[in-house]
């Protein structure tokens, strides 16, 4: 009798579940063997539910078999099995679908399609659901899955237009703030002329309240003064506007406030000690973009003195010294010990673009630290292999501090994208034969040892040609000119063979020498645009500091590149401290600013091909 009663309770729960579907394409649910799949559903056992609602699919046709492959699916989908999930879908003729369930197929699609990070395929599968005859929760789902796809595709304009229409339907507060939220992101993504091109009203309307409202804070935002009356301006015109003050008060608190007419630039870099020829070769680059500039600005220099034995420097009062000046901005220091020093300062009143980087990840107001970090490049090659689909690495690096820091910010960084690491091998710069680190790197003495292994339980000699170790997708190298054009080609002997091999910059000294750079055949690398004279050859400070010293051109083009990068960012600065999403074309690469105060470079990528290194279109 409980069985009985059990059997019909199912039933009913199973027919109250389908009730609401329409009738014209019923799916019967009360045969045993669809109960006990139900009764699988409910308790949570997702797995063996979409393994029974399959094998109830291929036993039924038409509707009945789309409505259980349609199961079949979101069943997979609840366990985590979704290529599973996506291969019943794929099955599934849509047409014998019901209104209901296409939109439960069409949503199960786009949820596939973002887990997979292919936000045109999400858009895709929605596109065919009328938002009109979408209920209002329903109707929820879909805007936000293709906010979501919006993202993926980088289509900000469409995202915005999506956050207003949930403004719209959104009740609770928290989901209207965390909406709005994402609408302002999406609107500060949008250059002023697209903002003002695709302002979808005029005052009051609350849409294009904002679009002006971001505008006015893209167009403005290097200019501090202007924007101020435009925001005054703004909210004149819309009166009693839901954007939250926090949301660009936030934005107009952050960064710099330089006069857009400059007088006086001060420039803190030592003239004696260890760093002295470094300093020279910034020092013309400023000069030179100076004077390309043409601009009226007086350039300033003070000299950054740091004791050898304490450490100790005069940053402080050399920075006080400018300000006093009449500093209306400064470029340096140079050393890291004296940025460093200089971020204890209390009271930093004039923007400081310093040419390194403290180690912390601390912001400091008006601090802005730009360099040429090899931890950058390092991070840049892990960001690079992700985006070529790779995902086991192995490392080669120096046994010093120098490779131990490079390697360390390239396997951090590859570890946050998900990449993994078999090995970290160290050679010792020293030497010049490496046949020691390589076999054990490649894993020849593992090929070795299966050979002797299987020819003394074969008793006879075989034909035998190592192999290199298997599952390893590419190799990352850190190495200076010299020990990289020796180990490139020994890498090779020791049956690298296909096996990419990328590194950073610090592996070509700079100088295009295709007989000498041979031995780096095939070697991927990053490097800054003024590396290729194809694109830097029309710029005029370039060809004014290669003129000026011809003979030493070569070795400090990056020095003389992040020099004239540092004085072409000033008046870039209001506006790239406020939006990250900003940049700026220069000589060391595409430069942002983080939410950190640090400069990110964005460089190229380039392969050796006949010792000439060739840009990667």
């Amino acid at each position: 009798m409980f069985l009985k009663r059990s059997f019909w309770l199912s039933a009913i729960i199973l027919l109250s579940l389908t009730a609401c579907q329409p009738v014209q394409s019923p799916v019967s649910m009360t045969k045993p063997a669809q109960i006990e799949t139900v009764a699988s559903e409910l308790s949570g056992q997702y797995q063996q539910a979409a393994d029974e609602y399959a094998q109830l699919a291929t036993t039924n046709d038409g509707a009945e078999q789309a409505a259980y492959q349609l199961k079949a699916a979101q069943m997979y989908w609840q366990s985590g099995q979704v290529e599973l999930s996506q291969s019943q879908l794929d099955q599934i003729k849509l047409s014998l679908l019901d209104k209901s369930r296409r939109y439960d197929a069409a949503i199960l699609g786009a949820n596939i399609a973002l887990f997979n990070s292919e936000g045109e395929r999400a858009l895709e599968a929605v596109s065919a659901v009328q938002e009109k005859d979408l209920s209002a929760q329903n109707l929820k789902n879909v805007l936000k899955l293709k906010a979501d796809a919006y993202t993926l595709t980088g289509n900000w304009l469409e995202k915005a237009n999506t956050h207003l229409k949930l403004e719209k339907i959104l009740t609770d507060p928290e989901s209207l703030k965390n909406n709005r939220e994402a609408l302002w992101q999406a609107l500060m993504q949008m250059t002023p002329q697209a903002l003002d091109l695709f302002n979808p009203g005029y005052p009051p309307a609350e849409d294009s309240g904002w679009f002006a409202l971001a505008y006015n804070i893209k167009a403005y935002q290097d200019n501090p003064e202007v924007l101020a009356v435009a925001l005054e301006d703004w909210k004149r015109s819309y009166p009693n506007h839901p954007a939250d003050p926090a949301l660009y008060q936030k934005t107009l608190a952050a960064g710099t406030h330089i006069p857009k007419d400059i007088e006086n630039i001060a420039v803190l870099l030592p003239n004696s000690g260890p760093f002295v020829e470094a300093a020279k070769a910034i020092k013309d680059a400023i000069i030179a973009a100076q004077y390309v500039n043409g601009s009226t600005a007086q350039l300033h220099f003070y000299d950054i003195q740091t004791d050898a034995i304490s450490g100790q420097s005069n940053v402080l009062s050399q920075y006080d010294a400018a300000v006093a000046d009449g500093a209306g901005v400064v470029i340096g220091p140079l050393q890291k010990s004296s940025v460093e020093t200089l971020a204890t300062h209390p009271n930093l009143s004039v923007p400081v673009l310093a040419l390194n980087r403290t180690d912390g990840p601390e912001a400091y107001k008006n601090l802005y630290q730009f360099g040429l970090a090899p931890e950058d490049e390092a991070a840049a090659a892990a960001n690079y292999a992700k985006q070529l689909g790779y995902k086991r690495s192995i490392v080669l690096a120096p046994y010093n501090d120098w490779g131990q820091r490079i390697a360390s910010a390239f396997t951090n960084q590859w570890r946050k994208d998900g990449g993994t690491t078999l090995l970290v091998s160290n050679y010792n710069e020293a030497e010049n034969d490496f046949r020691d680190t390589l076999i054990p790197l490649m894993g020849l003495n593992d090929s070795e040892q299966r050979y002797k292994s299987l020819q003394g339980t074969l008793g006879r000699s075989l034909d035998f040609e190592p192999r290199r170790r298997e599952g390893v997708d590419f190799l990352f190298l850190v190495a200076r000119p010299l020990k990289a054009r020796q180990l490139v080609p020994q890498l090779k002997y020791h049956r690298s063979g296909q096996l990419p091999l990328l590194a950073t910059s610090h592996v070509y000294s700079g100088q295009s020498d295709p007989q000498q750079n041979i031995d780096l055949n095939d070697l991927i690398i990053c490097d800054i645009p003024w590396v290729f004279e194809e694109l830097a050859a029309e710029d005029l400070v370039y060809q004014a500091l290669k003129n000026q010293s011809p003979e030493n051109f070569a070795s400090a083009i990056r020095l003389y590149a992040l020099g004239v990068d540092a004085y072409k960012l000033i008046p870039q600065l209001n506006k790239l401290s406020r939006d990250p999403t900003s940049s700026m074309a220069g000589a060391t690469g595409t430069l942002s600013i983080n939410s950190q105060g640090h400069v990110i470079r964005k460089m190229l990528w380039a392969k050796f091909e006949q010792g000439e290194l060739k840009l990667i279109k």
